[in-house]
């Protein structure tokens, strides 16, 4: 317990994925995306399935690219070694846990609602939005393609 009275406790637990992708770990996007301690459980794990869905979604035609090659799961499909991990499951990842806190900062009021504990940074659709921007550049270097669009004005 920390000294404001909320627990300081990692949530651990793996958030399964569909049979193809990774499983993610929620207390990974706990310590590297710094959420509020005061998200329950099961609302990161539910958030972290409906970041799971969109990020597959995005990456369906990839997914099946890569299956026609003959790779029969996402860690099989090459890519840039980092150590422990490669190029691709660190982007996966940050697409997934960005979207997610996405979703998540929006959920930040109903969880502490006192109008002393508003946090703006915590809350501001300039924060979501951020993150999710966050999430579509974390796909487009999946798929290797440019960040960058062009508007017409």
């Amino acid at each position: 317990m920390s000294f404001n009275g909320f627990s300081d406790n990692t949530v651990t637990s793996t958030v399964k994925n569909s049979a193809w992708f990774p499983d993610l770990d929620t207390g990974v996007f706990q310590n590297s995306y710094r959420l509020p301690a005061e998200y329950q459980q099961g609302m990161v794990e539910e958030h972290i399935r409906l970041a799971m869905v969109w990020v597959n979604r995005q990456l369906r035609e990839w997914k099946a690219n890569h299956e026609a090659a003959g790779h029969n799961h996402f860690n099989e499909v090459p890519s840039e070694d980092l150590g422990d991990s490669t190029e691709h499951q660190v982007l996966y990842q940050r697409a997934v846990f960005c979207h997610a806190k996405g979703l998540l900062l929006k959920q930040f009021a109903t969880v502490n609602r006192r109008d002393a504990a508003s946090n703006e940074a915590k809350e501001s659709e300039e924060t979501e939005d951020k993150f999710m921007e966050f999430a579509r550049d974390a796909i487009a270097d999946i798929l290797d393609i440019p960040r960058i669009g062009v508007e017409a004005l």
